[in-house]
């Protein structure tokens, strides 16, 4: 038996429960008995034949600027949730059941693992998504743990065994102290198996415009400010020929719209789209944009990149090479365009470069 926990499972939106939704169906397809376990707009439990899903009723998280209540929040779905597994481990007496937690709701891995290793003790899968406490750090947020940081070290090597979203998470989870023979490389890949979908996606901006698209979430971890800077000059100075285009959510969606807001930056924004309808929406775009911070390489890694990727468009990148999203990018078929951190010039060189290659590439298409 498999039991899998992490956060928001279909339809609530959210990137890792997605995956984790696919994954459960997998493995009861292939005739394990699974439980998937996370959050939803309503409490409910469904059953399709091994596969059982468990949705807690929850309000969505406030927003980051407002720690002392995300971090309430997170402490009670961590106690639902962790409870819930209790309830999922009670009803199976086999002892190989094997427990799979993600790295969402931040810190829920943790808990797992001690619970484990003092009450259930079955086997813990602890799938990295994001690393907790390490990206609060890199936000400049809970300073105050840092000297607690080699306990949390301690108990994520409570796991008998952890997958990896990356080689550089990899690296980060051996440098913290993990055995590297207890770690799996596992990518993600694309979230949407079926493409074939041909509704069209009006397109927000004319065609002498290239529209780049942002498409999932826009939170802390990523370098928005570079390409704030460079969009605005790209705008005021360069040729003015690209266009943003924010389809998503996220604690910085705010800091976009109003920084373009305050300037008169064209931008096109739209809510998250339900995954059967994201197909329509990445086709739309001319051009897609991925931006990490460089102090979160090795402990976020968008997953939205996968898409992309199969896409075979072209693709603007801001942030450090030391993140996977650069190595995969080295493979892609596809013009994409890299700028590091802070780099604003080579930022507005690399939308120039863009809508030099898609207007070319218009140009020459069939009519």
């Amino acid at each position: 038996m498999l039991i899998i926990v992490c956060d928001w499972i279909p339809p609530a939106f959210g990137a890792v429960g997605q995956y984790q939704d696919r994954r459960a169906r997998v493995r009861a397809a292939q005739g394990e008995s699974v439980v998937l376990i996370g959050l939803g707009d309503k409490a409910e439990v469904l059953r399709e034949g091994l596969l059982t899903i468990v949705r807690l009723a929850a309000n969505r998280p406030p927003p980051s600027a407002s720690l002392p209540r995300r971090a309430l929040w997170a402490i009670n779905c961590n106690r639902r949730l962790l409870a819930q597994v209790g309830r999922a481990v009670r009803d199976q007496a086999d002892e190989r059941t094997e427990i799979l937690v993600t790295g969402s709701p931040p810190f829920l891995a943790y808990l797992v693992i001690l619970a484990n290793r003092l009450v259930w003790r079955r086997t813990v899968i602890y799938r990295v998504t994001d690393f907790y406490p390490e990206t609060l750090f890199a936000t400049g947020h809970l300073r105050w743990l840092k000297p607690l940081e080699g306990l949390f070290h301690a108990l994520r090597r409570g796991a008998d065994r952890i997958e990896s979203l990356g080689d550089d998470q990899t690296r980060r989870l051996i440098e913290s102290g993990f055995p590297a023979e207890r770690i799996v490389l596992a990518r993600d890949d694309s979230p949407i198996k079926d493409w074939s979908r041909r509704t069209p996606v009006p397109r927000p901006f004319p065609d002498d415009k290239v529209t780049l698209l942002y498409s999932g979430n826009l939170g802390l971890a990523h370098e928005l400010e570079t390409l704030c800077a460079a969009y605005e000059r790209h705008v005021r100075h360069g040729s003015d020929r690209v266009r943003l285009w924010m389809n998503g959510q996220g604690a910085k969606v705010a800091e976009l719209r109003a920084f373009c807001e305050a300037r008169d930056l064209p931008l096109h924004f739209t809510p998250p789209a339900a995954i059967e309808d994201l197909p329509e929406v990445l086709r739309a775009g001319d051009a897609h944009l991925v931006l990490l911070k460089d102090a979160f390489w090795g402990y976020v890694l968008p997953s939205k990149i996968y898409a992309c990727l199969e896409l075979e468009a072209p693709i603007v990148y801001v942030g450090p090479i030391e993140s996977d999203l650069h190595l995969l990018l080295t493979g892609h078929d596809a013009p994409w365009f890299h700028a590091a951190t802070g780099d604003v010039e080579a930022s507005e060189r690399a939308l120039e470069a863009l809508a030099d290659t898609v207007l070319a590439a218009r140009k020459k298409a069939p009519r």
